[in-house]
């Protein structure tokens, strides 16, 4: 359900966005690629515009289905009670670990 809700979701943002650009600028979307016809900061301008109304409803998505289940159920699913670590979490964890330590080592350098 969480899926089917995302990738609704997500298509429905994308048009939001596409259809949005249109009523705003009166030109068409700009497309990757078309560097004749298409400024840089309207390719900037639509992909900031674009990703900030997908992820936001994706996160409505989300926070929709779990609260469905939780109440068709009369509790959360397992991974979201319990707070489990996806493998993801996992890497960007140990990635900001390193640059921390990185940044910690390198101001270090700099002070002495």
């Amino acid at each position: 359900m969480s899926i089917g809700s995302t990738l609704a979701a997500t298509k429905l943002a994308t048009m939001a966005a596409s259809k949005g650009w249109k009523v705003m600028t009166g030109r068409p979307v700009p497309v990757k690629g078309d560097f004749e016809r298409e400024r840089t900061r309207d390719v900037v301008a639509y992909a900031a515009l674009s990703s900030m109304l997908v992820v936001g409803a994706r996160v409505a998505a989300e926070r929709k289905a779990a609260e469905y289940y939780r109440q068709s159920t009369g509790h959360l699913p397992r991974g979201i009670a319990r707070g489990d670590i996806t493998l993801t979490d996992v890497h960007s964890y140990r990635k900001l670990r390193r640059a921390r330590a990185k940044a910690s080592r390198a101001v270090k350098h700099l002070s002495s």
